[in-house]
């Protein structure tokens, strides 16, 4: 089969080829405690799955949606955001409902990338970004470097030239989160740039523990565009539904998109994300997600205290349930000695070249199971 350059050209998708892996494994009886991905086990809470099945009984629930989302879920998604980040938001042109943040952020590139242009891309940083968003398009990727000495933030200079640049905070893979200080230097680079778009993926800005709370760039500056997931914030991965919010032109050229590719999330599930998101009381989230959160924050503790009792390099976070680590070598014989012990963990150079040396591990299993694998870990 001849495929087409651009998807040759892909490397091959990091979790696609640890899957693999682990079938063989488990066929081969093996125990396997999956660290790798970052797909929570705790269930969604009751009152997301009450509203789903509400939501099923809606006379239009087995109709088409829009690109664009639903009008009555957008107006919800501008009150939860006035409420969270103090940022009003017309529901008519600045959101749009995503089948979750990774589709959007894929469609939303190839709005405004053509071939041959620069994309800036965090380094370590989401595959999608090098991936979906600038090779599927023919773009160039421009790998910036976000290092521990810098507190894990990119050089912004090094976006110059650049027609698309990604920023994700709280960060996946290192965790790391951004200070106020930065937003405001990226805010002043993003409007004094207005032919560099900027994006900023904010996947995990509901997963914070102690007294963080993660800011929006809208709260900086309105040229830009931020994706939202409600995946991580609900453990709701497999429904596969966030939103887009930002400038009017960016939302519009997401929404062109779409409507050439999908029909929109599924009405009862975009309907039962807004219910969710209702239960905020301003700023402050319900009782559930404060519990979710209460138990991703022990288990990263767990993780980090092990790690460098150990000995590994380990840079704690206030936010995420990823857990980013020196491995003290090539991590790539880390995780086969791992591997063989029936642990999987994500390499860090799945994230790119600056992620050499390290490696990621996902509190997305019980206590009992991290303290297995910590256990095991030890004893390679």
């Amino acid at each position: 089969m001849n495929y087409s350059d651009r998807l040759n050209n892909l490397p091959p998708y990091l979790f696609a080829r640890l899957e693999d892996r682990m079938v063989e494994m488990r066929k081969a009886g093996v125990d396997i405690i999956n660290l790798g991905i970052g797909d929570p086990d705790l269930q969604p809470p009751d009152f997301f799955i009450d509203s789903l099945k509400k939501h099923l009984n809606d006379t239009d629930a087995h109709l088409y949606s829009t690109s664009r989302g639903n009008i009555g879920v957008r107006k919800g998604i501008s009150e939860w955001f006035k409420g969270r980040f103090g940022v009003d938001l017309d529901p008519g042109t600045e959101v749009a409902i995503t089948i979750g943040s990774k589709e959007g952020l894929a469609n939303f590139s190839r709005a405004v990338v053509n071939p041959g242009e620069k994309v800036g891309v965090p380094d370590p940083g989401y595959p999608v970004y090098g991936n979906s968003a600038s090779i599927m398009n023919d773009g160039i990727v421009v790998s910036v470097p976000i290092l521990p000495e810098e507190g894990f933030l990119p050089d912004l200079n090094k976006f110059e030239g650049c027609r698309l640049v990604f920023v994700n905070y709280p960060n996946n893979p290192t965790g790391a989160i951004a200070p106020d200080s930065f937003y405001r230097e990226l805010a002043d680079w993003a409007e004094n740039h207005l032919e560099t778009i900027v994006v900023h993926d904010t996947a995990y800005s509901e997963m914070t523990f102690g007294n963080y709370i993660a800011p929006s760039i809208l709260q900086f500056t309105r040229d830009a565009i931020e994706f939202h997931s409600l995946s991580k914030t609900f453990n709701a991965t497999g429904y596969r539904i966030g939103f887009a919010v930002g400038k009017k032109e960016y939302i519009d050229g997401l929404v062109k998109v779409k409507s050439q590719i999908d029909s929109g999330a599924p009405l009862f599930i975009q309907r039962a994300a807004v219910d969710s998101l209702n239960t905020y009381d301003g700023a402050e989230p319900p009782r559930e997600i404060l519990e979710f959160r209460r138990e991703f924050s022990k288990r990263r503790r767990l993780v980090e205290e092990k790690l460098r009792k150990m000995g590994y390099e380990v840079y704690d976070s206030p936010a995420t349930f990823y857990v980013w680590f020196k491995t003290g070598g090539d991590e790539m014989e880390f995780l086969d000695k791992t591997l063989s012990k029936g642990v999987v963990v994500t390499p860090g150079r799945g994230f790119g070249d600056s992620g050499k040396g390290f490696a990621r591990i996902a509190v997305t299993v019980s206590i009992e199971r991290l303290s297995e694998a910590m256990n095991r870990i030890e004893g390679i």
